[in-house]
């Protein structure tokens, strides 16, 4: 040790001093390394955080997105299912709405002289339920009723329908005969969706 100091007197004074500045500051790099080591390691994990919360925002940014995109299309198929609610009645509204289709022809003025109501007929989600007419009145009474029929808010579908001359009664002049089926729906309650069948 003694040796190193006696060398190290011997080097002039600028150059001793100039020697203590470079060790002063490669030991200062050391410590600095040594310390800002652990903080590097800690900045880098911190941004590579920062990097997946951002990835993360994104993500929950687009779920919202879509969310709002799916509640708009919930609603409006709620409106969808509303409409469709009001044009297929329920089982309990049958026996009124048939009353009205009744009345329609009575206020069209056709006599009518069979209305009947046949059996139900199942599809995969709602249910047919057929009424054989047959009614006597004149092509405007005809058309009066397939009028009002057509304006009502419940779907019903008048089909197979024939025409013919009436000969006697009251409206043997331009009266006609005519036999019709009509066909009115409801939705399937949820007990025949499950067993397939109907009450």
């Amino acid at each position: 040790m003694n040796d190193f100091v006696d060398k190290f007197n011997a080097y002039p004074l600028g150059q001793r001093i100039l020697g203590l500045v470079v060790v002063a500051f490669l030991l200062g790099i050391a410590a600095q390394m040594a310390l800002l080591a652990p903080l590097n390691e800690q900045a880098d994990a911190a941004r590579a955080q920062a990097v997946e919360l951002q990835r993360e925002k994104q993500t929950l940014d687009a779920l919202k997105k879509n969310r709002t995109q799916v509640l708009a299309q919930l609603e409006q198929l709620k409106r969808q299912l509303l409409i469709a609610q009001e044009k297929l009645p329920k089982g309990a509204e049958i026996p009124s709405l048939l009353q009205r289709i009744h009345n329609q022809a009575k206020t069209a003025g056709l006599e009518i002289v069979k209305f009947q109501r046949n059996n139900e007929v199942p599809q995969d989600f709602y249910v047919e339920i057929p009424v054989q007419m047959e009614l006597n009145g004149t092509y405007d009474e005809l058309a009066n009723f397939f009028y009002y029929v057509g304006r009502m808010t419940r779907i019903v579908n008048v089909a197979e329908i024939s025409l013919a001359r009436t000969a006697t009664g009251l409206v043997a002049d331009g009266g006609l005969k005519v036999t019709a089926r009509a066909t009115t729906f409801r939705f399937k309650t949820d007990t025949e969706l499950t067993t397939g069948g109907t009450p």
